[in-house]
């Protein structure tokens, strides 16, 4: 369908930026090398130089002030380590010619385990969480493998199969593209629920409270789709002032479907999630919520998502996977995509959680206040030993 009127055609960049289009030749000046040894050799002494003075004003244990300093201080060298590492890595790959970019997708993810780490270190700090700052390192490793995983095998098995099953090393080529959500969920949930038995945590104490942050990264890995100029939307029927045409999608002007996806499984599912947490409730809500309002967000907005070519419509009256408008007349309720088969399974599989979670404790109560306690002295102890 041509658009009748003039749209906006997308013409943005993936990339935050690529190595080739920054310019190192200063790195070589005498006034580009005295820069870097005054901001990075004069900052790393000088830091170093704080580091020392402010452990010997620990001496004294009730000195909260010079431990707070000390942090602080450990912090800014630790920045100009990495900003260092990062520039001279940025300069090699420019003098060695290698075309390397830093993608906007990567970066509003990185954005995302950014958020829970800044999330998870407020609770720590106010001892409403099991877990440590080191642990919580660990945690996140486990969580970024496990979502990488799950999510390229549902994508390889249940999104893309006939591709795949004659191409099986191309199903390790995760920078290519290709992830599934829902696999993430899964992939995530099998990680948690290792580092849990390891560690002996409560399952739904550790996922009621990542569950609250996760909607951000959601939120920003949509608008990283949107950047990417992919998964974007159906065409539109009538005069919509904020559609757009993709260049790859033809000359279509489309739902911009990854703004949407974005305000519903993002940002909505991050404030309902909010305002659930505000209520007293027992281990496993939050955990349960989060799982049926993200598929209720996202069952809503595939109706504006263009579905997978190589998988089309899943027609609910003949029950066939065809294109869309392979059968004129068929209303659009009858017209349902893979991502909203998924929501509806995973949808009543949230109520089942639940069903469960009626007999937990619950959060903020006495019994769980006993527990909390009860692993901020173990990990003291440990600490003193």
């Amino acid at each position: 369908m041509i658009p009748s009127q003039s749209y906006w055609t997308f013409d943005l960049s993936p990339f935050v930026f690529q190595v080739k289009n920054i310019n190192f030749n200063w790195v070589t000046t005498w006034w580009g090398i005295l820069s870097l040894l005054i901001v990075f050799g004069g900052g790393y002494f000088f830091t170093r130089l704080k580091i020392q003075n402010t452990k010997l004003e620990l001496k004294n244990p009730k000195n909260s002030i010079a431990l707070k300093k000390l942090q602080n201080w450990e912090l800014i060298q630790t920045i100009l380590i990495y900003s260092f590492v990062v520039l001279g890595v940025l300069y090699c790959l420019q003098v060695l010619n290698v075309n390397w970019g830093l993608r906007w997708y990567s970066t509003m993810y990185l954005i995302g385990f950014i958020a829970v780490y800044v999330g998870c270190m407020h609770w720590i700090r106010k001892k409403t969480l099991m877990l440590t700052e080191a642990m919580l390192m660990n945690l996140i490793t486990f969580c970024i493998l496990g979502m990488l995983v799950g999510a390229r095998l549902v994508y390889v098995f249940i999104y893309n199969w006939d591709y795949y099953k004659d191409r099986p090393l191309d199903a390790i080529a995760t920078w290519e593209g290709g992830l599934s959500f829902h696999g993430g969920i899964i992939g995530v949930s099998l990680a948690i629920i290792f580092y849990c038995r390891k560690n002996n945590i409560p399952f739904f104490h550790l996922t009621d409270k990542l569950v609250r942050i996760i909607p951000i990264g959601i939120g920003m890995g949509r608008i990283g789709n949107f950047l990417n100029g992919e998964l974007w939307g159906r065409a539109v029927e009538s005069n919509v002032p904020w559609a757009i045409i993709f260049p790859d999608g033809g000359n279509v002007a489309r739902h911009p479907s990854q703004i949407y996806q974005s305000l519903g499984e993002g940002w909505g599912l991050f404030v309902t999630l909010f305002i659930i947490s505000r209520w007293k409730h027992r281990e496993g809500t939050i955990s349960a919520c989060f799982i049926m309002f993200y598929c209720f967000y996202r069952f809503i907005v595939e109706y504006f998502r263009a579905a997978d070519a190589q998988i089309n419509y899943f027609y609910l009256n003949n029950f066939t996977w065809q294109p869309l408008n392979a059968f004129p007349g068929t209303p659009n309720w009858q017209v349902i995509t893979m991502g909203q088969i998924l929501c509806f399974f995973f949808f009543f599989f949230g109520c089942f959680l639940m069903y469960l979670s009626r007999k937990n404790i619950l959060e903020g109560g006495q019994e769980w206040q006993t527990r909390m306690d009860q692993f901020i002295r173990m990990h003291n102890s440990e600490k003193k030993k």
